[in-house]
C-alpha cells in the first residue's frame, strides 16, 4: 500500500500505461491513420487515379458478376458506391463462415481494380488486431487500461496548465521525454478520453453479454434487428430464380430515405427470403446513419422503412459516430489525426520515461533483464511500426498490379519489417542508443515514398496530383514528406545529443519538492 493516495494514484498510473503501454502504441498509430483509410486506399490504388467514375452504374449487372464468382449460399452481397472519398465502386461477399471477398471496381473501365492491404488494413489492426473476437476482446481490456491511465493520470497532475506550455527538449534524456508525455497528455486530453471511452462503448454488447443471452437468448442478429429497426426475415431454403433489377429501385428508395443511397446489400440472394436494402452515409450527422428501406428480392416489393431509433440505441450511435469521425469532413479528420498523433508521442514518450527514470537500474541489470525487455520493445514498437508501415506503402508501388495476393504481400512486407526492426532493437549496442538510429531509418523511408510514387505512377506522384487538384492523394505525399523532416530533426537532435553527458539534478528533500515531487515521480513504481 502507498503511502499517500498520489502515490498509489502515480503507481496506477505508470503500470497501467507500461503493462499494455505497447499494444495501445499500435491500436493508436492503426486508429491515427485510419482517419483517412478511405484515401489511403484510394492512394494505393493508382490504376484508378485520373480518371473521371461513371455517374451512373449498372447495379444489377454488377450483383450478377458477384453471383458468378461468389461461393456456394453466399450471405450477403454488399455494394459501395462511388464518393469524393473513394471512387472505386466497392463490392463484397459475405459468407456465415470465414473471410469475405472483397472486389473493388473501376467504373471508368468496368474492370477489376488490383487489390490492395489499403487504408482498410490499419482500420482493422485498430479494433481487433487482425484476430477477430479476440482481437477485440484485447482491444477492449487495452481500452479499459488507458482510461485507468488517463483518470490517474489527471490526479496525480498538479501542474496540468503550466506543463501545456513547457517542452524543453534541448534538455535532453529524461527531462524531455517527461515534457513531451506531460504536453501531449494534456494538449489531447478531453480527446483521449472521448476516443477510450468510445471505443469501449462501441463493443459493450460484446464486452458484457449477459443481458443479450437472458433477453434473446444469444441471438445477437436478432438483437441489432430489433435494436435498429432493420429488417431480416428467415430463410425458405427454395432457391430464387433471379434478383429483381435493382436499378429500378433507387429512384423510390432515395425518396423514401430523403437522401442519396450510399450503399445497397441483398441478403440471402440464392433464397427466396431474399431482401434488397438501400441506406445512406454516416457524413449527415455525427450519430451513425442506420436509415434503411427494404425491399422483396423476389418481385421489388417494399417491405420495411427503419423508423426512428430508441433513446438508448441512438446515443450507441452517438457515442460510435463520434469515435468514428465520418462526419465533419476533411477538417474534423484532420483534427483527430493531429490529436491522435498526439496519443501515440504521450504513450510513446511515457513509456521511455520509465526507463529513463531507472538509468541506473538499467545498467546495472545489464541488457539481458526486464529492463533491458523493456528498452527493446519500446524502440522496436515505437521505432518499428511507423517503418513497416511507411514499408507497406513502398510495396504498394513496387509490387506488380498483377501479383496474386499482392494484398497479402503488403502485408508480409509490413510485418517483415517490423519483425526486422525489432531484432534490430534487440541488439543491446543499438538498444542503449537506438533512437537516433530509428529516427533516421523512418526519415529515409518516409523520403522515400514520394519519390518512388514519383518513379513509379505517373498519374499518382505529387506534381500530377497537385496539377490537377487532387488534393486527397497529394495529402498523402505531403503528409509522408512531413514525417520525413519530423523524424530527420529528431534524428539530428538524437545524434546530437548522444555525445554529451547527462546532467545530474541535485537531491532535493520532498518537504521543498511539494507538489513538483508527485509530477516528477508520476511514472515511477514505488
Amino acid at each position: 500500500m502507498k503511502n499517500t493516495f498520489s502515490q498509489a494514484m502515480a503507481w496506477l498510473h505508470t503500470w497501467a500505461g507500461l503493462v499494455i503501454g505497447w499494444l495501445l502504441f499500435v491500436i493508436f498509430v492503426g486508429g491515427t491513420i485510419a482517419c483517412f483509410d478511405k484515401e489511403l486506399t484510394h492512394w494505393m490504388q493508382p490504376a484508378l487515379h485520373g480518371k473521371t467514375p461513371v455517374a451512373n452504374i449498372d447495379l444489377s449487372r454488377t450483383i450478377e458478376g458477384l453471383q458468378r464468382i461468389a461461393k456456394p449460399h453466399p450471405h450477403a452481397y454488399y455494394l459501395t458506391l462511388p464518393s469524393e472519398r473513394s471512387p472505386a465502386l466497392q463490392s463484397a461477399v459475405y459468407y456465415d463462415a470465414g473471410p469475405h471477398d472483397a472486389i473493388n471496381i473501376d467504373t471508368s473501365t468496368g474492370q477489376v481494380v488490383p487489390e490492395t492491404a489499403g487504408g482498410e488494413f490499419f482500420f482493422t489492426l485498430h479494433y481487433n488486431l487482425h484476430s477477430e473476437t479476440w482481437g477485440m476482446y484485447i482491444v477492449g481490456i487495452a481500452g479499459m487500461f488507458m482510461l485507468i491511465a488517463i483518470l490517474t493520470g489527471i490526479v496525480i497532475h498538479k501542474r496540468i496548465f503550466k506543463d501545456f506550455f513547457t517542452f524543453r527538449p534541448n534538455s535532453g534524456g529524461q527531462r524531455a521525454w517527461l515534457d513531451g508525455h506531460n504536453l501531449t497528455g494534456v494538449l489531447g486530453l478531453p480527446f483521449h478520453l472521448m476516443i477510450a471511452y468510445t471505443g469501449v462503448a462501441i463493443f459493450v454488447a460484446n464486452y458484457m453479454p449477459a443481458g443479450l443471452f437472458a433477453a434473446y437468448d444469444g441471438d445477437v442478429e436478432k438483437f441489432y434487428v430489433e435494436a435498429s429497426d432493420s429488417y431480416e426475415r428467415p430463410e425458405t431454403h427454395q432457391p430464387l430464380k433471379s434478383i429483381y433489377p435493382i436499378d429500378q429501385l433507387i429512384a423510390d428508395a432515395r425518396e423514401r430515405l430523403g437522401q442519396p443511397i450510399s450503399w445497397v446489400s441483398v441478403h440471402h440472394p440464392d433464397d427466396t427470403s431474399a431482401t434488397i436494402s438501400f441506406g445512406g452515409d454516416h457524413s449527415r450527422a455525427v450519430a451513425w446513419n442506420f436509415d434503411q428501406v427494404f425491399y422483396d428480392a423476389n418481385d421489388g416489393k417494399l417491405l420495411h422503412e427503419s423508423g426512428a431509433f430508441k433513446s438508448g440505441y441512438k446515443t450507441y450511435t452517438f457515442l460510435g459516430g463520434l469515435h468514428m469521425a465520418q462526419w465533419g469532413g476533411s477538417a474534423l479528420r484532420w483534427l483527430y489525426f493531429v490529436l491522435g498523433l498526439a496519443g501515440c508521442v504521450m504513450i510513446a514518450s511515457g513509456m521511455q520515461v520509465w526507463v529513463n527514470k531507472r538509468a541506473k537500474k538499467v545498467a546495472e541489470a545489464g541488457a539481458w533483464s526486464g529492463y533491458g525487455l523493456v528498452q527493446a520493445l519500446n524502440l522496436g514498437v515505437v521505432g518499428g511500426m511507423p517503418l513497416a508501415s511507411a514499408a507497406m506503402l513502398l510495396a504498394n508501388r513496387l509490387i506488380p498490379a498483377a501479383t496474386a495476393e499482392r494484398a497479402s504481400w503488403e502485408i508480409g512486407v509490413f510485418c517483415a519489417v517490423w519483425i526486422l526492426a525489432s531484432l534490430y532493437a534487440a541488439i543491446p549496442a543499438v538498444r542503449s542508443r537506438g533512437w537516433g538510429h530509428f529516427f533516421a531509418l523512418n526519415a529515409v523511408a518516409f523520403a522515400l515514398i514520394p519519390l518512388v510514387n514519383l518513379a513509379t505512377a505517373p498519374q499518382s506522384h505529387l506534381f500530377a496530383t497537385i496539377a490537377r487538384g487532387d488534393w486527397a492523394l497529394a495529402c498523402v505525399d505531403l503528409t509522408a514528406l512531413a514525417f520525413c523532416i519530423g523524424f530527420a530533426w529528431l534524428a539530428r537532435h538524437s545524434f546530437a545529443k548522444a555525445g554529451q553527458p547527462v546532467p545530474v539534478r541535485p537531491a532535493r528533500s520532498r518537504a521543498t519538492r511539494g507538489d513538483a515531487a508527485i509530477d516528477d515521480t508520476a511514472v515511477a513504481d514505488h
